[in-house]
């Protein structure tokens, strides 16, 4: 591994990492890993650490002894008169800069580049601090990681939108936008390799034989904040019910809430009752790093837009398993489409005056977070045929599943595992000490609109396959009643949340229409039910969702998936 020739530091927070009272959520997953990748793999001694107070870097010596760390440690404080910008690129666990972009104008502006993260970028806090990291005296040296394409379009839409709001505003001939580089997250890929072992005390604990076929997930049971499990239910349902296979399937993760439990629970005993299913803790550790060899698949329906990464199908591959996952967001970046695993079609609603609304409505505080989401992700779908051809697929071929699982493993060894991860941080800091070197000229943007407010289907467009348009084309497939509409609302979350596109009376009679005519276009329902089009067209997306209708063109070549 080559050495970076300029200076790296990192910010340490104890809240970015993993710990005693701390819940378990990505960001501190994936904070906790970098910190052991980059301990192991920067090759830096000393380590270079800046911290709020001297306390916090002595809590940091302690967290590196523990997790092997040998490096002599040089650590500095923000808050003191600490000269920081001696330590060259300075690596921030989120999204912002604190107020180091403020101390710095102190000292050498030149001297020193701030580089950040992203993480989740929907929420109102990471909105709002991007927009203030605009007013911030940031510098063409500075950057923000993104680690997929499509978060790097979602950032990059929203700086757009500030600067344009910033031009209009102030007056401002240009506006300095910091360096948007893709650098993935990254793992320790050793840590998930397979044991045949684990594999088979797994196995005769939750009673599946060899013939049984385990399709595992991995994450956070919330239908409104991670993955609706709903279509994945109804996929392996049918599945079992269609090739007569022992089916288990292994939901690993933790509820949010006990009603998030609960209709994990119920969703599961009302849309796949032929499936065996086991709710499995993966909040505990031995778990965590084990279940996978007890696999045979792995999937996760993620539909979600607070989702912008996902590690778990990555510590999938690296386990040997094959993945099924949404083309959403970051997994194409890490998942090999007919490689590794499967990609399967998503369609979202396009930015319309629907999308407007939903924005304004949690701008303002009408809206809390979850109803933002939920009214977002029960407009977005994950092709239900592809997705049932693709799980059968492998659920009836062992012999694809192994060669998908070892092109797996392979991929994420020289693709995503941290010691082929940290030297792009460190060819990072080498391009931009020579930013500061040449002194760049600021950079500018386009447009001008609330920045904070925007589509969510708009922002959010690189997330799906493709957006729906006003002439899709659908087709009946079962019938909706309004106790089958109570029953699945009661299941999916609205009823939770108390959002939904349209009152339930509006929601049938368009399935009604498009029973009635079998095969037609979202501008005919509309005019028919006397419904806008933007709001019948986010509605067929929702009875698309559930398998009550088709989306025409939606559906993937299933030869290639066979």
């Amino acid at each position: 591994m080559s050495r970076s020739t300029s200076p790296t530091a990192f910010f340490f927070h104890a809240d970015a990492i993993e710990g005693d009272g701390r819940d378990l959520v990505g960001r501190r997953s994936a904070g906790q890993s970098f910190l052991r990748g980059y301990l192991d793999h920067a090759a830096d001694n000393p380590v270079r650490v800046l911290a709020q107070k001297k306390r916090d870097i002595e809590t940091f010596q302690t967290v590196a002894r523990n997790l092997g760390s040998q490096s002599d440690i040089d650590g500095l404080t923000l808050r003191g008169r600490d000269d920081f910008t001696r330590f060259g690129t300075i690596f921030f666990p989120g999204p912002g800069y604190l107020d180091a972009a403020w101390r710095r104008q102190h000292l050498d502006v030149t001297a020193c580049s701030l580089v950040g993260i992203t993480h989740t970028v929907s929420t109102k806090r990471v909105m709002d601090s991007l927009f203030h990291l605009m007013l911030q005296p940031i510098k063409p040296w500075d950057a923000l990681i993104c680690t997929s394409r499509a978060v790097q379009s979602v950032v990059q839409t929203q700086l757009d939108q500030q600067v344009d709001y910033i031009k209009a505003h102030f007056g401002a001939s240009r506006v300095t936008v910091p360096q948007l580089p893709v650098i993935p997250l990254g793992i320790h890929a050793a840590d998930f390799a397979h044991e045949p072992d684990a594999r088979a005390t797994l196995r005769d604990t939750y009673g599946a034989t060899e013939d049984t076929v385990v399709v595992m997930s991995m994450g956070r049971l919330t239908v409104v904040e991670k993955a609706n499990p709903i279509p994945l239910f109804m996929a392996l349902e049918e599945i079992a019910q269609a090739t007569g296979k022992d089916i288990q399937f292994w939901l690993v993760g933790w509820a949010s809430t006990p009603d998030e439990h609960q209709l994990h629970m119920d969703g599961a005993a009302t849309f796949c009752p032929s499936v065996t299913v086991h709710i499995i803790d993966g909040r505990d550790a031995d778990i965590r790093r084990t279940i996978w060899s007890g696999a045979d698949i792995f999937t996760l329906p993620v539909d979600n837009i607070q989702e912008t990464f996902g590690l778990v199908p990555v510590e999938a591959m690296a386990a040997g398993l094959p993945v099924v996952m949404p083309d959403w967001d970051g997994f194409r970046d890490t998942v090999v489409d007919g490689e590794t695993g499967f990609l399967i079609p998503t369609m979202m609603a396009p930015a319309s005056g629907i999308g407007r609304d939903i924005a304004r409505r949690f701008a303002n505080g009408t809206d809390g977070y979850l109803q933002y989401l939920m009214m977002i992700e029960q407009q977005t779908v994950i092709d239900m045929r592809s997705y049932v051809t693709a799980l059968t697929v492998l659920i009836l071929n062992p012999d694809l599943r192994q060669r998908m699982g070892q092109a797996g493993v392979r991929h994420v060894r020289s693709n995503l595992d941290w010691t082929n991860v940290v030297p792009r941080y460190q060819e990072l800091a080498d391009e931009l000490a020579q930013m500061r070197g040449a002194a760049g000229v600021d950079g500018a943007g386009t447009r001008a609109t609330n920045p904070t407010e925007i589509d969510p289907f708009a922002l959010y467009a690189s997330y799906p396959t493709q957006s729906a348009q006003p002439t899709v084309t659908v087709t009946h497939r079962k019938p909706l009643t309004a106790e089958a509409l109570h029953l699945l609302d009661s299941l999916n979350g609205r009823h939770l949340y108390r959002r939904r596109l349209l009152p339930d009376v509006q929601t049938l009679r368009i399935a009604e229409l498009v029973a009635q005519s079998g095969t037609t276009d979202a501008a005919q329902v509309a005019q028919k039910a006397g419904v806008s089009l933007p709001a019948t067209l986010g509605t067929l997306l929702f009875l698309a969702k559930y398998d009550f209708l088709t989306i025409d063109g939606l559906e993937q070549n299933n030869a290639r998936i066979g």
